[in-house]
């Protein structure tokens, strides 16, 4: 893809805003602050955004897009479906925490600020849902996961990822701080239903 001076400058924006976000905060932030970070006017910056919340919308979706790339590479690499699943939830907490505006949105902190939260959220749920299926097809063909999960694939994906999306949002509060251990208690119950789904009995 061809990338042009117009990309080089947004990029430019949008790492500055990113760096004054994570340091100030969105409400202390002006559009002054990341003009003079980058040494350029602040036409510069409505040339290309809106508003300072225009930057901070680009700013999270950026930040979605690393972290769902990086928690896709680690699923590849995990060679089991378990531990795919496994690595899917832990690598996506562990990059989560890195960024802290997105750790700041998973706990609530900042949620109003962002006009287009719902179509990011959607976008992004759209993309872990479809990852956990295939997580879950492989899992099946390899003898991982009960056949009987087949008949639940159309709704199973996603509510494995709204329940997990609840329990990082614990998981980011003082209230659980080994974390991994945490994951791994959780993860074990989700296996063993995945491994042990059996038909009803029939009623005579």
């Amino acid at each position: 893809m061809l990338i042009t001076k117009d990309d080089i400058i947004k990029d430019e924006i949008l790492k500055e805003a990113q760096k004054l976000f994570q340091q100030f905060g969105v409400k202390k932030t002006t559009m002054e602050d990341i003009a003079k970070a980058m040494g350029k006017g602040k036409s510069t910056l409505y040339y290309y955004f809106c508003s300072k919340e225009d930057i901070f919308d680009a700013v999270v979706q950026k930040e979605m897009g690393e972290v769902f790339h990086y928690v896709k590479q680690a699923v590849e690499k995990a060679e089991t479906a378990e531990e795919k699943l496994k690595v899917f939830t832990l690598s996506k907490i562990k990059a989560l925490q890195k960024r802290a505006n997105l750790c700041k949105i998973v706990k609530g902190e900042i949620q109003d600020t962002l006009r287009c939260m719902k179509h990011l959220h959607a976008e992004y749920d759209l993309q872990e849902t479809h990852l956990v299926k295939e997580i879950l097809e492989f899992g099946i063909r390899n003898g991982e996961f009960s056949k009987m999960i087949k008949k639940d694939m159309d709704i199973l994906p996603s509510v494995m990822v709204s329940s997990l999306r609840g329990l990082e949002r614990d998981l980011f509060t003082d209230k659980y701080a080994k974390l991994e251990s945490r994951m791994e208690s959780i993860m074990g119950i989700m296996m063993r239903g995945l491994k042990n789904v059996h038909q009803p009995a029939t009623v005579k």
